[in-house]
């Protein structure tokens, strides 16, 4: 059957089909009433409704159109004979020229806007693709990632729980809050249970950190006297650390109160953990994570606000034993001061009144009944605390109106009463010449003495509120 149809599609024609070719495309869809088909012998291309010799497809799809008996075979070729070239389109003052065979121009509407429902034998084209549908993609993936690590984090976070007997639950909270903490560095804190026996200490790391910790007591913020400094080891695991034992490296025991903290853990990575002779290998063991951190916690059983009233009546019981010597010392000197002051104004007054020497043992009486009793007691007890105490002290408070000094004012003060009474009982007479010389010498006596006196209580008060502030 002769090959005479062609059939346009897309920007091209395809054929030549025979006219059976043409009913099975017809059938399969691969072309319809509006595909533009071309005969050999017609003038333009037209839409195969429009072509007489087709129209039995439309009309009646299964009929056949009349057959005309073929024409006498031409003889065949030689097999080796090539196909005929197609033949190229020539222009001639722009106006395409067609050869008879060739089938004439498409349409310029048919190829701006090519119709059918399939095509025949499509080429494999490249189409250009926008990229907008990849962006879109991407950034719901990338926003996908972003909202499932967030979840993760904080089911994660939330999952963490610090479960504490016999503690607090304001350090509970305290341990649970630095747990729970999302910084990239090291956090940790640490907490007393109410026996007062055992230290924990939260971290917010996870994994098994093996942990050294340094513990010093700060300067009156604890319920001591002494520095204290502990040591503990041990393991913190799941973000939570307990240790049952201290080691006391400075001080008599361990005291409450507010530490400064030195921590210092190592995180093992899971191949040295797993396997343990690792570690002995340089590049395993710098596998291994070091943290360090420093901090301060209240070491104390009982909350914040009861340690900071125990804090207070501690602080005042220190400084009232602290200032208690000192006190006692300044009332000592202050008496022999006045004592020193009632001599010497009883003398003047007795010698005022004397007529003769023997008049003396006026003012011996006195003297021995008012003042030498108080003098001699006062030096007798500070010889005393003196052998017990400040034989064995040699700090500077020690020497601030010391003990011995205070049995040597009382010595100077006894001694300077004893040389009035004889040398006043040794005189001839007492004319005012002789009373005014007696006078002169004693009250430089007197203020030697009370010079002394004055010095001591001088220092004792600025000692006094030195340890008051």
């Amino acid at each position: 059957m002769n090959k005479e149809w062609f059939i346009f599609k897309g920007t091209h024609h395809l054929g030549p089909f025979s006219l059976q070719e043409m009913e099975d495309f017809f059938h399969t869809g691969e072309v319809n009433a509006q595909s533009l088909v071309w005969k050999e012998g017609s003038e333009k291309w037209e839409a195969l409704s429009k072509t007489r010799e087709l129209l039995f497809l439309i009309n009646n799809p299964t009929k056949k159109p009349e057959v005309l008996p073929d024409l006498p075979k031409l003889p065949d070729l030689p097999d080796d004979m090539p196909p005929p070239a197609p033949k190229a389109l020539a222009t001639k003052n722009s106006v395409p020229v067609m050869d008879d065979d060739e089938p004439p121009p498409i349409p310029l509407d048919a190829i701006l806007n090519p119709t059918g429902r399939k095509e025949i034998f499509q080429e494999k084209t490249t189409p250009t693709r926008s990229n907008a549908p990849k962006i879109i993609f991407a950034s719901f993936v990338a926003l996908f990632a972003v909202v499932m690590a967030w979840f993760y984090m904080n089911e994660r976070t939330s999952s963490i729980q610090i479960r504490v007997k016999g503690m607090m639950p304001v350090y509970v909270e305290k341990l649970q809050e630095v747990a729970t903490q999302k910084t990239p560095s090291l956090a940790m804190t640490m907490a007393l249970s109410l026996d007062g026996k055992t230290l924990y200490a939260s971290t917010n790391k996870e994994g098994e950190i093996l942990t050294i910790i340094k513990m010093k007591s700060l300067p009156k913020r604890a319920l001591g006297t002494e520095d204290v400094e502990i040591l503990v080891r041990g393991v913190i695991r799941d973000h939570l650390g307990e240790y049952g034992k201290m080691q006391l490296t400075k001080g008599a025991q361990f005291v409450p109160g507010e530490y400064d903290i030195d921590f210092t853990g190592r995180k093992m990575h899971f191949l040295n953990r797993k396997f343990k002779f690792l570690n002995g290998i340089g590049f395993f063991k710098k596998l291994n994570t070091t943290y360090n951190y420093t901090t301060t916690a209240l070491i104390y059983a009982g909350t914040p606000r009861e340690f900071e009233k125990k804090l207070l009546e501690y602080r005042e019981s220190i400084v009232n034993e602290k200032l208690k010597p000192f006190n006692e010392k300044l009332e000592r000197i202050q008496t022999l001061g006045s004592m020193l002051n009632k001599t010497m104004e009883d003398y003047l007054s007795a010698l005022g009144e004397m007529k003769k020497p023997k008049d003396a043992a006026i003012f011996e009486k006195q003297y021995m009944k008012e003042i030498s009793p108080i003098v001699q007691s006062l030096v007798v007890a500070a010889n005393e605390i003196a052998k017990k105490s400040e034989a064995f002290d040699d700090s500077p408070e020690s020497k601030i109106g010391s003990y011995k000094g205070q049995v040597q004012l009382g010595k100077q003060l006894g001694e300077m009463a004893s040389d009035m009474i004889t040398e006043t009982g040794k005189q001839k007479k007492l004319t005012d010449v002789e009373k005014k010389a007696l006078q002169v010498k004693f009250e430089s006596r007197y203020k030697y003495i009370k010079t002394q006196i004055d010095m001591s209580i001088v220092q004792l008060q600025e000692e006094i509120s030195k340890i008051s502030n």
